[in-house]
């Protein structure tokens, strides 16, 4: 009997599973192989080499940042380590092996997916420190108490243990919430441990600037079935060599140190969500995520260079003041070059045209129609950076129109604004959101304000300032507004009757070709996403406009909420263009003044 099995076996939970299923004892020991992941040295090392070789063609590196003072050896001696990161590609196994182990010389066990378990490369990544978890096991007491029993055996033996918190790969770019099952393993298995070290949680900030996979999660946005993975796909790598994915960024937040476990169900949910928060908070903003930004803001997705790096330098000013984590690529001297090279990359990957118009002397690039979903995954890993400055363009149009005249009616303007975007974003709480919109007034006009209702004395050159200041978020958020307007209205369309998930999409998606095609509301061709659709109708039953009525059919219960949802959210599209033309306006005439004055 190997250390593996016999370390597993004197897990109390599971003796004690065993001991009232005797028989089961065969099963638990084909659960340990199915699971079990080694780490052979010897091969890692020969993959880096490989990967250095090789995987230069497919990225320009990995860009690791650490907090100061940061020592993986130190931490593995004294803790029981566990990487947190969040989700995006197939390949972030191979990046954090490779990262972790290539610096500080660190072996690591991975949780993956058992779908990855498939000739050959799942004996590779079982040799490279993967252990397999299957993806429903609720129902399966041996296998759960096995699972478990494992988690224990990688504690107790001092090894570094990482897991996705996501649970599988995002499709949108957006994190996902926390899967809760893997934390509250880890501090169940913990708390079963003699003498323990303390538990010491990483949260790893994954940010790719293109995934490999990007074409395929595009298709799947679009209502296509995932392709569940197998050994032809492998053959498709190949296809792989004559593209480039620019640069991998990890980035490692403070760790999370839990000495005593007490409420497991508890302390797992806290957890999950400070982790998730941490990575939330630093994920960077990357060369190929402003620039998607900044040109999907624009509906044709065509501008100049001169204006993309015009914007890219305000947009990375207001992340310095912000706090908002940008990556070195994107320091003052580097920002130029390094957002040329991200178009460049764009170029050569077939998703943005070069287009030269000789009459004016001048070049422009455009996105292409078919790209912009594929885009949209880089610009979705940032957003959430920008929610409070896209809530700020509403609050100054309103204080205008005079909707908003008291600090009450601006707390509940925010509220709302919040609310809408609930299923999309893990959002700030409410005191944080206002403590940024205060912040961010305060940066537009240069001196600080005691409260956020003092804005409401503003006069109209002050609350220009603070617009002028958060201009470029106007429209990020249009995408997504867009989508529920047309969620709306397809829940409008199919009226009293009860209808399925699959035909309220497909009703949704009919409705939005033709509003791209002759309506006035719908301008981005990214705002219909099938994620997004449900996302909606999360929404409307929580406003209760709808309700589940069986396994997969639902009503309307509120056609008049249905009907308001529609004019509100076609009104908020039709703000953001207002938005637009009152700043162009007001910055022409002060030019007109500035020059006068001069």
């Amino acid at each position: 009997m190997d250390d593996v099995v016999s370390t597993v076996l004197e897990y109390p939970r599971l003796k004690e599973y065993l001991d009232e299923n005797p028989g089961m004892r065969k099963n638990v020991l084909d659960c340990v192989e199915e699971i079990r992941g080694h780490f052979n040295e010897k091969l890692v090392r020969r993959a880096i080499r490989m990967i250095d070789a090789t995987f230069a063609k497919l990225y320009d590196g990995v860009n690791l940042e650490v907090p100061k003072g940061f020592d993986m050896v130190e931490l593995a001696r004294d803790h029981n380590v566990i990487l947190v990161p969040n989700h995006q590609s197939h390949a972030d196994y191979i990046a954090l092996t490779y990262t972790i182990f290539g610096v500080y010389d660190v072996p690591i066990y991975i949780a993956g997916g058992i779908n990855l378990n498939i000739f050959p490369i799942g004996k590779f990544f079982r040799n490279t420190g993967a252990f397999f978890i299957r993806r429903q096991f609720k129902d399966d007491a041996a296998y759960k108490a096995t699972f478990e029993a494992y988690i224990y055996y990688l504690l107790k033996s001092g090894k570094v243990v990482e897991f996705f918190f996501e649970g599988g790969r995002s499709r949108t770019g957006k994190l996902m919430k926390p899967r809760f099952g893997l934390f509250s393993m880890l501090l169940e298995a913990h708390k079963h441990m003699d003498d323990a070290k303390p538990l010491m949680f990483i949260p790893v900030a994954l940010a790719h600037e293109h995934i490999p996979e990007g074409r395929a999660m595009a298709r799947e946005l679009g209502g296509a079935k995932k392709v569940k993975e197998n050994p032809a796909q492998l053959l498709n790598l190949f296809k792989l060599f004559n593209k480039n994915f620019g640069t991998i960024h990890v980035r490692l937040s403070d760790p999370i140190k839990i000495d005593k476990i007490t409420d497991v169900k508890e302390q797992t949910k806290e957890l999950a969500f400070e982790i998730f928060n941490a990575i939330g908070k630093h994920m960077p903003v990357t060369p190929s995520s402003l620039l998607s930004l900044i040109m999907l803001d624009e509906p044709t997705g065509t501008m100049p260079w001169k204006l993309i790096e015009k914007k890219a330098q305000e947009i990375i000013e207001y992340c310095h003041f912000m706090g908002i984590p940008v990556t070195p690529s994107l320091g003052e001297e580097e920002a130029s070059l390094s957002l040329r090279k991200a178009l460049d990359l764009y170029i050569a990957n077939k998703k943005i045209n070069v287009i030269r118009r000789d009459r004016l002397d001048a070049t422009f690039y455009g996105i292409k129609e078919e790209a912009r979903v594929e885009m949209l995954y880089s610009k979705n890993m940032i957003l959430h950076h920008f929610l409070v400055p896209g809530f700020i363009n509403g609050v100054w149009l309103n204080i205008f129109r005079g909707e908003i005249k008291n600090g009450k009616e601006l707390t509940r303007f925010l509220m709302t604004r919040r609310r809408e975007l609930k299923y999309e974003f893990y959002l700030p709480s409410m005191k944080s959101m206002i403590n940024d919109a205060l912040k961010i007034c305060e940066l537009s006009l240069g001196r600080k304000l005691e409260s956020l209702a003092d804005t409401l004395e503003l006069d109209s050159r002050d609350l220009y300032k603070i617009a002028a200041k958060v201009k470029h978020f106007s429209t990020a958020f249009a995408h997504i507004y867009e989508a529920y307007y047309i969620a709306a209205t397809a829940v409008k369309y199919l009226g009293s009757e009860q209808f399925s998930m699959d035909k309220y999409t497909s009703i949704a998606k009919e409705l939005f070709e033709m509003e791209i095609e002759h309506g006035q509301i719908v301008k981005y061709r990214e705002s219909y996403t099938v994620p997004k659709m449900k996302d909606a109708m999360a929404y409307f039953a929580n406003q209760r406009a709808i309700e589940k009525v069986g396994e997969d059919l639902y009503k309307v219960t509120d056609m008049e909420k249905v009907e308001h949802f529609i004019e509100k959210f076609a009104t908020d599209l039709g703000d953001q263009i207002s938005i637009s033309i009152k700043l162009e306006h007001v910055t022409k005439k002060e030019q007109v003044e500035d020059s006068q004055t001069i």
